[in-house]
């Protein structure tokens, strides 16, 4: 059975904008790093982007927080490909699916700026994950808000290799993943078989900012300043949910009969509420979708047995959050779940294997 990691991260680094074109040179991402005793505490370094502080993770990985790790440096940036092959290793992980960091929050109101860091950010991963021999496969990050830009990006990452599906966050910059606009970014990733994989992040900044604009921090010694603490529990996990409740009783699916759909990082548990409520609307194409082509990641501590008693395992996938640190962390999959003591073998080996290969397009890889 090849274990399947289907989210993990990339802290981004310096070199993850080297290959911006020349035209936005003096706009390149500027890390920066603050001094630690101040209200960012750990969290203490920024990138400059845009002429503004952006937050997200633990990068640039100048900062205290990112030193602190368990994993060093150049695996967190994805510079040392076979060192970062030899924690996989060690982690009983076959194949490793990696998500980005910093773009968990919007990074350039400039939408051109925004579209040449993601050409830089996809250049770098293909690059890297070249290194891998087929282990290490990328989700790629296309400009939604400039939909014909973003289907040129999916061609163009599609002939790089090693893309593994396109980026979402449950919103985009405001606007709702159903929104009309985003049609033609969601055909070509059909055609080209990529998944759309939709993972917790802040797609709504502009609204948060204004939300709490002059309102003070009760705390300032958080050390998390990319989300304002009255913004918890708005921000990021909630938005995969409103994305799976949008895409799921919209016409998308039924739009494009081959498009794929993944939610990430955000558990399981939440499925069954909302699919009750989605059935009563779409009779028998919910479980049609989630046995073919919609997919959920859960957590190791999630009700598994309840959710696969109500709607199946063949939506079920799950994931590391390699090498982030935070509550979603889960290390050694497979003895995680065998340790559970409540799934089948057939049911593992779903989770770990068999629906993760049918969400990636792994199959059009020799190698695998």
């Amino acid at each position: 059975m090849r274990v399947i990691d289907c989210d993990a991260h990339v802290e981004e680094c310096v070199e993850s904008w080297q290959y911006l074109d020349p035209e936005f040179y003096l706009l390149r991402p500027i890390p920066v790093t603050f001094p630690e005793d101040t209200c960012f505490g750990w969290h203490n370094a920024a990138w400059v982007i845009d002429y503004k502080l952006r937050f997200f993770a633990a990068n640039p990985t100048t900062m205290k927080r990112a030193a602190e790790k368990d994993v060093p440096i150049p695996v967190q940036e994805m510079r040392d490909v076979q060192a970062r092959l030899r924690y996989m290793d060690e982690l009983g992980i076959d194949t490793q699916v990696v998500f980005p960091s910093i773009w968990l929050g919007c990074l350039a109101e400039n939408v051109e700026l925004e579209a040449a860091l993601a050409r830089s950010y996809n250049q770098f991963m293909a690059t890297q994950c070249a290194l891998s021999t087929g282990r290490i496969w990328y989700v790629a990050i296309v400009p939604w808000r400039r939909p014909d830009m973003a289907v040129l990006e999916i061609r163009r990452v599609k002939s790089l290799g090693s893309v593994a599906g396109i980026y979402a966050r449950g919103i985009e910059w405001d606007r709702p993943l159903t929104h009309p606009d985003h049609w033609p970014v969601y055909e070509e990733a059909a055609n080209q078989d990529l998944p759309i994989t939709v993972h917790v992040g802040n797609g709504s900044s502009p609204m948060i900012r204004e939300m709490f604009q002059g309102v003070p921090r009760p705390t300032y010694a958080d050390g998390r300043p990319h989300v304002h603490p009255l913004g918890k529990g708005i921000v990021s996990g909630p938005y995969v949910l409103y994305a799976f409740q949008q895409i799921l009783g919209s016409k998308l699916l039924d739009d494009f009969p081959k498009l794929r759909v993944a939610f990430l990082e955000a558990g399981s548990e939440w499925t069954v509420r909302l699919l009750k409520g989605l059935r009563a609307g779409k009779s028998g194409k919910i479980d049609q979708w989630l046995a073919e082509r919609v997919f959920v990641s859960c957590a190791m501590d999630d009700d598994l047995p309840y959710i696969i008693g109500k709607n199946g395992d063949d939506f079920l996938i799950t994931a590391t959050d390699f090498p982030h640190g935070d509550a979603f962390r889960q290390d050694q999959l497979a003895n995680g779940l065998k340790g559970r003591g409540d799934l089948s073998e057939h049911t593992i080996a779903k989770i770990l294997s068999a629906n993760p290969q049918r969400l990636f397009p792994f199959q059009q890889d020799s190698r695998f």
